[in-house]
């Protein structure tokens, strides 16, 4: 995982409990989308924690509407830059 629950729920702003096991699910949701966006592994770089959290916090905040092609579309954005080519 390159997100922790901590890391996620500090850039959240979220101080309790109850929502640790949704969070948890969308660090794994987040961080799978950040791999098939980069067409490779994620690997511990501070632009792909950048793009995990920024799609926790879509996710979170999404929860009931998420629109996943504008979520993949930002991520695209983000990790253009270490974005392979082709698989």
């Amino acid at each position: 995982m390159i997100v922790t629950l901590n890391e996620a729920k500090k850039y959240l702003r979220v101080d309790h409990d109850d929502d640790d096991s949704i969070i948890r699910k969308l660090i794994h949701t987040a961080e799978s989308l950040c791999e098939e966006t980069l067409r490779k592994a994620v690997e511990p770089l501070p632009i792909n924690k950048v793009a995990a959290l920024f799609a926790v916090a879509y996710l979170y905040e999404h929860r009931e509407n998420a629109d996943m092609d504008e979520l993949t579309r930002m991520l695209r954005y983000i990790l253009a830059t270490e974005r392979e080519v082709a698989f």
